[in-house]
């Protein structure tokens, strides 16, 4: 019989970052967001340990999961069965280490999305801007508010987390607001957005946000080439581009830039 225990998320970060073989303190950030925790102890540190994180969505996000081994998939289930207990939309990401597609599928979850690590050589997509925007490095935009509403237009992609002004703040996490851009529209609000993170001649960006009414546009693309020119001034050859929650045609739109998707982890979507 597999016994699990509720945890306070307090408690559960030291819990998480064993299996998750980082430092307590690498999660801390993220106490604010977790709402419960439940955890399966077992030998070497635990069998296993989950918790759930807020996220712009009606979704909670599941954090952890289970030691691999012959009970994996016996406390998987057992996790995640006691998250759902209160009916909440749940998501996750299937990983062979954590949480495997197969114990998701048995509970009846569904792939919805999924994060993708493109790499390649720095693309020059041929991506006008849309009439009536503006595109502008991030430098020259410091407004939180304007910042707030260009980041927000990620708030509806599977996978994405919420953000808040320490993370909207010029240079926030070292990126680099010389060469990331944002778009704004006739009335100098936000509707998209792309960071950026220079290491010498690698180019790393999150896939570009765009605002859900400018998506059939060539507005996604463009931000990218401006961010790659930005780059490319600067002596960047490559690109790494971390997608969550793209839609299909995004992502067919990526592979034809010539990129390669060297990491692909599903999503997966509760039922409830």
């Amino acid at each position: 019989m597999t016994r699990l225990y509720p945890v306070l998320p307090e408690d559960a970060l030291a819990l998480l970052a064993d299996l998750l073989s980082c430092a307590p303190d690498d999660l801390r950030p993220l106490l604010a967001q977790l709402l419960a925790a439940w955890s399966c102890p077992g030998a070497a540190g635990g069998a296993g340990v989950i918790a759930l994180r807020r996220t712009p969505r009606a979704d909670l996000e599941v954090l952890g999961g289970a030691r691999p081994g012959p009970r994996q998939a016996e406390v998987a289930l057992a996790l995640l069965r006691a998250a759902s207990v209160a009916g909440t939309p749940l998501s996750a990401y299937a990983d062979d280490a954590l949480l495997p597609e197969d114990v998701l599928r048995t509970l009846g979850w569904r792939r919805a999305g999924q994060y993708t690590e493109w790499r390649g050589a720095l693309p020059t997509p041929d991506a006008p801007v849309p009439a009536g925007l503006r595109l502008l490095p991030l430098a020259d935009v410091p407004d939180l508010s304007v910042r707030r509403h260009a980041q927000a237009t990620y708030a509806d992609r599977l996978g994405h987390t919420l953000v808040g002004d320490a993370d909207l703040i010029p240079g926030a996490h070292g990126s680099d607001d010389a060469v990331g851009h944002v778009a704004l529209d006739a009335s100098g609000q936000g509707v998209g957005v792309c960071r950026a993170w220079l290491a010498g001649d690698t180019l790393t960006v999150g896939s570009p946000g765009v605002h859900p009414a400018l998506r059939h546009t060539t507005l996604r693309h463009a931000l990218l080439r401006a961010t790659g020119d930005a780059a490319r001034a600067r002596g960047a050859r490559g690109l790494v581009m971390q997608a969550w929650g793209d839609t299909p045609a995004e992502t067919q739109a990526d592979a034809e830039l010539g990129l390669d998707a060297v990491t692909v982890t599903p999503i997966y979507l509760s039922r409830s």
